[in-house]
C-alpha cells in the first residue's frame, strides 16, 4: 500500500471548506523501464488532515520547493471533516500575509503490476499479477495463500515440490510509491514510538523514503523548523514502525516455507527505507546481490556480519549482474566476484544470469536478451565459453563446501547505524587489513538480541567469536543497543569508541537512556573499554590491548605490502577433532607472503586446491605452540585455502606431528609426498641444493654430476597452428532464428609469436573457441638416472577460459589468476621406453563433501623423464561473445527492441582474446628427502 497526499493553502481566518483531492501522480522515473508504473485506478481512503503555519518557502533545483512548517502550529483536524471531506475550521489570526497549509493523508493500493497480464485474459490470475503489501504479515500470506489454492491444491505438484524444494525465494524490492503504508500503520505507529504519527505525516515524504533514496516524491516537500529539512527523528521512527511491519512480512514466508520443510530466503531491505541488519536473520538463507552492494567486499560485510551473528548458512549472493553492455563479461572477470564475495564469508553464489535460449518474438542472434543488452550476463551454450565454464564452477563449489563447514571466526565488529542501508564503506583506512584482521558489521537490534552473549572476554563465543566491537564515528544508538554495549563491557568485551560516542537515539524516544548509558560507558569504569581519536586508532591500538588477528600476513619482496590480503576463516570441532579453514585473497599485486596462522601445537597444515579438488601437506613451516608460520606466493587476484587439522589424539595419526620442513635452499622450489607420505623436493637447477627437517636433520643434496650448466632446460613451445570455430550472426539476421553461424577459421601461417586475435588476419572481430597445437621434443634425461619431473606454465594472462591437452589428455583446470605457476604434466608425456601415452589422467574430480570433494594427491602412475619422443599440447581458449555482438550491433533486435545502451558497443574497442605471452615446460630434478 501507498500514502499519498493533497495540499491547499489557505489564509488565517479563512475557512478550509473541502480537503484537497490526493495528488496521484509522483517522481517514480527513476524505475521506469525496469518496474511497471503504478495504476491511478481504486478508491483512496482518507486516514488524515492537519493544517500547519508556513514559515518559509524556498525554491530548489527545477521546480522543487521546501516548505518549512512551524511545528508547534500543527493542528489535527481529521475529527472535524464530515464523511463528504468537508472541514469546518480556519486557521487562527495572524500577521498579514501568513499563510498555512492543509495536508490531506490517503492511503491507497499502490496497484504496481509484479507479472504483465496475458493477451486476452479473461480470468484474474490471467491478468497478471500485483505487488502485495511488504509491510504487513498479510500482505506475505496473500501470496502464500495463492500458492497454496491454486498451484500446491494439485497433490502432485504439491509432493514434488517436498521432494525437491528448498527454499522459497524473493527478488530484491524494486517497486515505487510517494511512500510506503500499511493499512494498521498508523495504530503500529502509536503502539510502538507511544505518540501519534498524525501530525508528523508532512514530514514523511522524503527521499530517503523512496526507492533507493532516488529523490524527494513530490516537487514540493515539507520539514519542521528547528528539524533537518530530511524529517529527522520523526522520519527515523517512520522507517522503524515501516522495518517492524516489513520483519512481520518475512516471518510470515519463513513460517510458511518452515511448515513444508524448506526455509526463505529474500534479498531483505536494501534499496527500500528498512534496517537491512535487522532483517537479515529473519530468513533461512538471507541474499545480497553483487550489483546492489557495489560490487565491494567492504559492503558485503555489512550483510554478512548479522547472518554470521545468528547462525545463517548458506549467505547467498546474485553475482554478475554488471552494467557495461551484455555479453562483454569475461570469465575472469565473474571469477573476481566470486573471489570478493567468499572474502566476506559469502557462501553461496547464484549466477546472473541464464536467459531464455529458444527463439522469441521479435527476436534475432544471439537470443532473447533482458535488460535490451544492457546488463550482463547472458550464459548458455550461445558463449563460446560455456563449454569450460564448469572449471569455474568446480571451483566455486569447492570454495563454497569450505565456507560452509563449521561457524565462521572473524577478529572485530563495528557498530554501524544505516537506515535506510547505503553501500558506502564505515571504515575508510586499510591498516586493518593490512594487519591481518577480519572485521564485519552489526547494528543495534543485533547488539540488543539474546543471540548476542560475551563469555570469557568474546563475543559470541560459539558463533563467530569476535574478540572487540569498534564505534567508529557513529552517532545514534537505540536505548537498547546502548543497554548490551553496558552488558558488554561488564562481561569484560573490548570496546573502542572511537571519535565521539553514539550519544544520539534514534528517533523521538529514549535519548534520556542512551545519554546515561553511554556515560557509564566512556566513564573509565570499565578497564576493557578504550576511547580514542579517530586519527589515533588503528591496528596498533589494538595490538597494544592484546586483541590479536587470527592470521596476520607479510610481503616479503620489499615493494608490497599486505593491504590487499583478505581471509576469512572457518573452525569446526566434533569427536574427530578440530578442523580450521584458512580462505585468502591477495587483491594486490603478486607477492610471496610470510603469513601466521594462530592455531593449536599439534595442528597439521594442508593447501586445498579448489581448481583441482587435491588436498596435499603442506610441507615447508615454522612452528611454536600457538601458530604456524609459512611462505605462499600469490599472483594477483589469486585465491587459496589452508586447512588445519588436530585428530583428537593429535597429528594425522594421533601420534604426533609427521614430518615436515623448516628451511630449505631456495633452489628447492617445490615439495611433495609420494604414496607412502615421504617428502619429495623439486630442485630447480643442477647446483647443490639442502633441505632442514623438524626432526634437526639436514639433507645435503650434491650437485648434478656431469651437467653442462647449473640451470636444468625450459622448452618454449611453438610454433603454433591456430584453428578458430567463431560463433557469429547470419548473413541476414532474422526473427525466426536465433542460431549463430558457426564457422571454422584456420590461420593460414603457424604463429611464432602469440597475439591477440585482433591482430590476427580475419579474427579481428571474432568471437568463438581458438585450439592451438604444437609439438615438442624434450631433452634426454640424464645418464646417471637422476629423476626428472615436468611442469608446463603459461607466461600471459587468460583473457577469458583455457584448457590444456598434452598427448590427448586433459591437464587439471588451470588457475586462470595464476597460469604461470604451473602444473606438473609429468605423467601425461610419452615414455621413452615404449612411447605410450602416459596411463594415468590427471582430471580433476568433485564430490559432495569436504573429505571427498577435495581429493587426495594421486599417487598411482609411472613418474619417469621423457625424452626423445614427440609430445604434442593442445590449448583450447574460449572469448565471450562481445565482439560479434558488437559487429552487427545495429541490426540486433530483442522482443522487438534495439540495443538501449548503443554507446556500450560502439564506443569501446573489440576485445582481445586468444593465447597471449608463452608457454614453457620447466624441467626439475625430482630427490626423496625423508
Amino acid at each position: 500500500m501507498e500514502l499519498v497526499y493533497g495540499a491547499k493553502t489557505v489564509r488565517p481566518s479563512e475557512k478550509v471548506g473541502t480537503l484537497p483531492a490526493p495528488a496521484l501522480q509522483f517522481n517514480h522515473q527513476p524505475l521506469n523501464g525496469w518496474v511497471h508504473e503504478p495504476e491511478n485506478w481504486g478508491p483512496s481512503q482518507l486516514v488524515a488532515a492537519v493544517a500547519a503555519q508556513v514559515v518559509r518557502r524556498t525554491r530548489g533545483r527545477g521546480s522543487a520547493e521546501q516548505v518549512v512548517l512551524s511545528e508547534g502550529s500543527v493542528v489535527d483536524i481529521t475529527n472535524l471533516t464530515t464523511p463528504s471531506g468537508v472541514v469546518n475550521w480556519s486557521p487562527p489570526a495572524s500577521p498579514a500575509g501568513q499563510q498555512w497549509v492543509v495536508l490531506a493523508f490517503y492511503q491507497r493500493f499502490s496497484n504496481e503490476r509484479s507479472c504483465t497480464t496475458t493477451a486476452g485474459a479473461s480470468t484474474w490470475i490471467g491478468n497478471g499479477s500485483w505487488v502485495v503489501d511488504h509491510f504487513s504479515a498479510a500482505g506475505a500470506k496473500k501470496a502464500t495463500d495463492f500458492w497454496d489454492q491454486h498451484l500446491l491444491d494439485d497433490p502432485e505438484i504439491d509432493g514434488l515440490l517436498g521432494n525437491v524444494g528448498m527454499y522459497s525465494w524473493e527478488d530484491s524490492m524494486e517497486m515505487m510509491a510517494p511512500l510506503w503504508w500499511t493499512s494498521d500503520f498508523l495504530a503500529r505507529f502509536e503502539k510502538g514510538r507511544g505518540y501519534s504519527a498524525v501530525k508528523s505525516l508532512p514530514v514523511f515524504f522524503q527521499a530517503k523514503n523512496l526507492w533507493n533514496s532516488y529523490g524527494e516524491p513530490y516537487d514540493t516537500s515539507y520539514s519542521f523548523d528547528g528539524q533537518p529539512s530530511d524529517g529527522g527523528k520523526y522520519a527515523e521512527d517512520y522507517r522503524t514502525t515501516l522495518n517492524e511491519g516489513y520483519q512481520d512480512f518475512l516471518r510470515q514466508y519463513q513460517k510458511w516455507a518452515s511448515a513444508r520443510g524448506m526455509e526463505h530466503s529474500a534479498q531483505p531491505a536494501y534499496n527500500m527505507p528498512l534496517d537491512m541488519s535487522s532483517t537479515v536473520p529473519l530468513v533461512g538463507a538471507p541474499e545480497l546481490e553483487s550489483l546492489g552492494f557495489g560490487e565491494s567486499i567492504e559492503s558485503y560485510r555489512q550483510f554478512t556480519g548479522p547472518a554470521h551473528l545468528f547462525g545463517r548458512t548458506p549467505i547467498s549472493t546474485e553475482i554478475g549482474a554488471e552494467r557495461g553492455g551484455a555479453y562483454a563479461q569475461t570469465v575472469p572477470g565473474l571469477l573476481n566476484l566470486f573471489r570478493d564475495s567468499f572474502a566476506a564469508g559469502v557462501n553461496t553464489l547464484v549466477v546472473h544470469g541464464f536467459a531464455y535460449g529458444g527463439p522469441y518474438p521479435g527476436t534475432t542472434w544471439p537470443g532473447y536478451t533482458p535488460f535490451q543488452y544492457e546488463f550482463c550476463e547472458m550464459w548458455g551454450p550461445r558463449q563460446p565459453a560455456w563449454r569450460h565454464l564448469n572449471d569455474s564452477l568446480l571451483y566455486a563449489a569447492r570454495n563454497s563446501e569450505v565456507l560452509k563447514t563449521g561457524v565462521p571466526k572473524v577478529d572485530l565488529v563495528f557498530y554501524q547505524w544505516k537506515h535506510p542501508w547505503t553501500s558506502r564503506p564505515i571504515y575508510p583506512k586499510s591498516d586493518l587489513n593490512e594487519a591481518g584482521y577480519t572485521y564485519e558489521y552489526l547494528g543495534p537490534e543485533n547488539l540488543a538480541s539474546t543471540d548476542a552473549p560475551v563469555k570469557k572476554g568474546i563475543f559470541a563465543p560459539d558463533g563467530p567469536g569476535y574478540k572487540a566491537i569498534v564505534l567508529y564515528g557513529q552517532t545514534k544508538i537505540t536505548p537498547s543497543a546502548s543497554a548490551a554495549l553496558l552488558r558488554f563491557a561488564q562481561a569484560g568485551l573490548p570496546i573502542f569508541v572511537v571519535g565521539p560516542a553514539p550519544n544520539t537515539t534514534i528517533g523521538v524516544s529514549g535519548q534520556e537512556m542512551v545519554t546515561q548509558n553511554m556515560a557509564k560507558l566512556v566513564g573509565g569504569s570499565f578497564p576493557s573499554v578504550k576511547v580514542v581519536s579517530v586519527q589515533a586508532f588503528g591496528s596498533g591500538v589494538l595490538q597494544d590491548a592484546g586483541v590479536l588477528p587470527r592470521v596476520t600476513a607479510e610481503a616479503l619482496d620489499g615493494a608490497n605490502n599486505a593491504t590487499q590480503i583478505y581471509t576469512h576463516w572457518r573452525s569446526r570441532t566434533d569427536g574427530n577433532g578440530r578442523l580450521e579453514l584458512a580462505y585468502l585473497l591477495n587483491r594486490g599485486p603478486a607477492t610471496t607472503f610470510s603469513l601466521a596462522f594462530a592455531v593449536s601445537e599439534k595442528a597439521v597444515p594442508f593447501v586445498l586446491d579448489a581448481w583441482t579438488g587435491e588436498q596435499t601437506r603442506l610441507l615447508t613451516y615454522l612452528r611454536t605452540s600457538d601458530s604456524i608460520t609459512a611462505r605462499l606466493s600469490l599472483a594477483q587476484q589469486q585465491s587459496a585455502i589452508l586447512a588445519f587439522v588436530t585428530p583428537s589424539g593429535g597429528g594425522v595419526d594421533g601420534d604426533g606431528v609427521p614430518l615436515y620442513v623448516v628451511s630449505r635452499s631456495p633452489n628447492v622450489e617445490r615439495l611433495s609426498t609420494d604414496k607412502d607420505g615421504h617428502i619429495e623436493g623439486l630442485i630447480s637447477d643442477g647446483g647443490e641444493a639442502s633441505v632442514l627437517l623438524s626432526d634437526n636433520r639436514e639433507i645435503d643434496i650434491p650437485a648434478l654430476a656431469g651437467a653442462d650448466s647449473p640451470s636444468l632446460p625450459a622448452t618454449t613451445l611453438g610454433p603454433w597452428n591456430l584453428t578458430v570455430e567463431s560463433f557469429a550472426a547470419t548473413a541476414s539476421l532474422s526473427t525466426s532464428s536465433v542460431s549463430a553461424n558457426k564457422t571454422a577459421i584456420k590461420v593460414a601461417s603457424a604463429l611464432a609469436t602469440l597475439v591477440p586475435w585482433t591482430r590476427i588476419a580475419g579474427l579481428e572481430r571474432a568471437s568463438g573457441v581458438g585450439r592451438y597445437r604444437t609439438t615438442f621434443t624434450l631433452p634426454p634425461r640424464p645418464s646417471n638416472g637422476t629423476e626428472l619431473a615436468y611442469t608446463l606454465h603459461f607466461t600471459g594472462r587468460v583473457l577469458n577460459t583455457i584448457r590444456v591437452r598434452v598427448n590427448g589428455v586433459l591437464v587439471p583446470a588451470i588457475d586462470v589468476a595464476a597460469p604461470g605457476h604451473g602444473r606438473d604434466i609429468t605423467g601425461l608425456l610419452l615414455l621413452d621406453d615404449d612411447g605410450g601415452q602416459a596411463a594415468r589422467s590427471n582430471e580433476a574430480k568433485m564430490g559432495t563433501s569436504l573429505d571427498d570433494g577435495m581429493r587426495r594427491r594421486p599417487s598411482d602412475g609411472a613418474e619417469v623423464g621423457a625424452g626423445g619422443r614427440t609430445n604434442e599440447v593442445e590449448v583450447e581458449v574460449a572469448s565471450t561473445l562481445f565482439n560479434a555482438v558488437k559487429a552487427r550491433m545495429g541490426d540486433l533486435r530483442s522482443i522487438g527492441l534495439p540495443v538501449h545502451v548503443p554507446h556500450d558497443y560502439d564506443q569501446v574497442p573489440y576485445s582481445q582474446f586468444g593465447l597471449l605471452g608463452e608457454v614453457v615446460i620447466r624441467t626439475w630434478r625430482k630427490v626423496a628427502l625423508s
